[in-house]
């Protein structure tokens, strides 16, 4: 089985019915003409790169056309390659050095970013440069594309992952890897034909490994290209969403949002954040501004979601307060002790490790970078927690933030979670900063909310009353805002930089 099998299985169950719906545009196709144009484009591709599993690059936004293209690769049981707008042009160009791709499918907007590249373009919208979606689907209209027969462990997708800087990481997923991710996400979130996903980050990132579930299940994509957060409120409610998924950045407007102009959702059941943890204060609010609807999804490229998750039911359960979610039903997660080894034992902090048919294949051309995080069939994700004896997930924080102050261990996610309680901060973040006295000492940037005047002082005694004088920050940063990416995951490395290139 490969991953487009998943969509068949959902169109031949659904044919007439909506498979996605543009609210922007107006466009909508059932499953069974996504299918059909999808096996043509895929036809398409395989044609102009003259080979019958293609690498192509995504360098989009969220659209109909993207969306054709995601499902061609799979349907040709090509490579995908996302690509992130964000970035400038040489840090793509290191990546499309990295994977050599047959085509890049894209759009317009991003076509200063391609200087590098030479090979063959397809545009999502008219142009004068290169073929269009539209364009091939109408001229292979009758063709569909030959189904290889391929090795499960071969590869399937190529994501980049990690910073932007020299060699670009690149995570090999196989086709095992992906299909037991959509499987899982299928058995957590018991998605079904009556659907309606709005996507709203971009397909190509966290959004995307909703597609194939939704669409396997017969369900609805509802597909937003970088929604205001009003507008997407705006969408759930006129759409009857039933689920979507945000980075927390985006489920913080949202609430902004809801909280000034209360809305009722009476289809949405499934209201999931995931790429970044949220603090309890968040999360307590958006229950009870949006109801029992707040779930999460944890999972790492390299381990795709679903390592754990939680529906909106179970998130409203007190029980689960903070949780990253149960364990995925067909991924192995446990943690290791600081000696490496495997721990069973339940409410024990350790590095979060997982195992089985959910892992990345390595890290392209990187064998000891690989050999570095996969040991003895285990990925080490870097991230710190523990199974509750339910098999409930809690993050902690990364291990390589853990700040180590006069011999204490701090862990930033506890000093962050107090002072999201206080009034006047809309976000922080916790490091650590070499000091000879201490060894590391507590720092902290703070990002006030809007029309508050916050003083270092006064937050520094709030510390000291809420979590005792080791865990407090020695330095308190007030800025204005925390720079983000388009996933809306903050640039943790770019603020610690910039402190301490102001505060030496």
């Amino acid at each position: 089985m490969q991953p487009f099998d998943f969509f068949l299985r959902g169109a031949r169950l659904s044919p007439q019915r909506c498979a996605v719906t543009e609210p922007g545009s107006g466009r909508s196709l059932t499953h069974g003409e996504l299918l059909a144009q999808s096996c043509a484009l895929a036809a398409a591709f395989q044609d102009l790169t003259g080979k019958r599993r293609p690498v192509v690059a995504i360098l989009a936004g969220n659209s109909i056309e993207m969306l054709m293209g995601i499902l061609a690769t799979y349907a040709s049981a090509g490579v995908l390659v996302p690509l992130t707008p964000t970035l400038v042009e040489k840090d793509i160009a290191r990546q499309l050095a990295c994977v050599r791709p047959d085509l890049v499918l894209c759009d317009p907007a991003y076509e200063g970013l391609l200087v590098s590249y030479q090979g063959l373009r397809i545009s999502t919208v008219a142009s004068d440069q290169a073929e269009t979606v539209a364009g091939l689907v109408g001229r292979y209209a009758a063709a569909v594309p030959v189904r290889s027969h391929v090795d499960l462990a071969e590869t399937v997708a190529i994501k980049f992952t990690g910073g932007s800087s020299g060699a670009p990481k690149a995570v090999l997923q196989s086709f095992r890897c992906i299909n037991t991710m959509v499987a899982s996400l299928m058995m957590v979130y018991g998605f079904d034909r009556d659907e309606r996903f709005v996507v709203a980050p971009p397909m190509t990132h966290g959004a995307g490994t909703f597609v194939l579930p939704v669409l396997g299940a017969g369900g609805c994509l509802v597909v937003m290209n970088k929604p205001a957060a009003g507008d997407l409120h705006g969408v759930l409610q006129a759409q009857r969403a039933t689920s979507t998924w945000v980075p927390p950045t985006l489920l913080y407007k949202l609430l902004e949002v809801q909280k000034a102009d209360r809305t009722e959702f009476p289809f949405l059941k499934n209201l999931l954040y995931g790429g970044a943890p949220c603090t309890v204060n968040v999360i307590q609010e958006s229950i009870a501004q949006f109801g029992p609807v707040l779930g999460a999804t944890y999972g790492l490229t390299e381990a795709p979601v679903i390592m754990a998750g939680l529906t909106g039911a179970e998130g409203a359960m007190p029980e689960n307060l903070g949780s990253a979610g149960r364990i995925g039903p067909l991924a192995c997660v446990a943690v290791v002790d600081a000696q490496g080894r495997i721990s069973r034992k339940p409410n024990e902090l350790g590095e979060i490790v997982v195992s089985g048919d959910l892992l990345m294949s390595g890290y392209l051309n990187m064998p000891e970078q690989t050999r570095a995080v996969l040991k003895d069939g285990w990925f080490h994700t870097g991230d710190l927690g523990y199974v509750d004896e339910r098999g409930f997930l809690f993050i902690k924080g990364r291990s390589k933030d853990v700040v180590i102050t006069g011999g204490f261990n701090v862990y930033p996610s506890d000093v962050e979670e107090v002072y999201a309680q206080h009034e006047h901060v809309a976000e922080c973040m916790v490091f650590g900063v070499a000091d000879e006295l201490w060894g590391e000492r507590v720092e902290m940037a703070v990002v006030p909310i809007s029309g508050a005047h916050v003083q270092a002082a006064e937050l520094i005694a709030f510390g000291k009353q809420h979590l005792g004088s080791v865990r407090t920050p020695k330095a308190i940063h007030v800025m204005d805002h925390f720079p983000k990416n388009e996933l809306g995951k903050v640039n943790k490395r770019l603020i610690v930089d910039t402190l301490l290139g102001k505060h030496p």
